[in-house]
């Protein structure tokens, strides 16, 4: 189990150092030593996300998940390939219903959730998603931002700007709330 651990962390350091190939082959043997780990299989998800294999991520996400349901980490990032790429609406509210079933307090699951509803352009149901998100999360300086959006959406150009001052407080050189804030102008 000790191999395990080194072989994660090692993999862990390259992926933040954002070498993710050299990542993929120390997550590749961790789970060469326990195949039915889900947490591994969700690391190699992200990291064929990274490397924009999206199959191969969806696969490994899915057998996390099947590995261990409770793995909402593994469920949102399956949502946000749905939303993002593929474009299934459908199956990514299925997932997020899932995360929020299994984790009623996951801000990132409703911070997806009001992404997906931007997509459809409900910009009030996402309004409203993204404020369940702030308010499980209010340090995620990206749940402002998106809520300016919504706000934006709504044509509520007081509130949108409100949202963004709080984005950049948290996070001072986020370049699309600066840009979006200067669009407001």
């Amino acid at each position: 189990m000790e191999d395990i651990v080194k072989l994660a962390e090692k993999a862990n350091q390259l992926f933040a150092q954002e070498k993710y190939k050299e990542a993929l082959s120390y997550y590749l043997s961790a789970l060469a030593l326990d195949a039915d780990n889900s947490i591994s299989h969700c690391n190699l998800g992200i990291v064929y996300e990274m490397l924009q294999e999206n199959e191969l991520a969806v696969a490994f996400y899915k057998k996390a998940i099947r590995l261990d349901e409770k793995n909402i980490r593994a469920v949102n990032n399956l949502a946000r390939i749905y939303i993002d790429i593929v474009g299934d609406f459908e199956i990514a509210a299925e997932y997020l219903d899932w995360a929020i079933k299994t984790e009623p307090n996951d801000a990132e699951a409703y911070n997806l959730y009001g992404n997906l509803s931007l997509k459809k352009k409900d910009y009030t149901l996402a309004k409203d998603y993204f404020k369940k998100s702030i308010f499980l999360d209010s340090e995620f300086f990206k749940n402002y931002y998106d809520l300016a959006l919504a706000y934006k959406g709504l044509n509520k150009k007081k509130e949108a700007k409100e949202a963004l001052n709080k984005c950049l407080e948290l996070q001072n050189n986020f370049k699309p709330a600066i840009e979006l804030n200067k669009s407001l102008n």
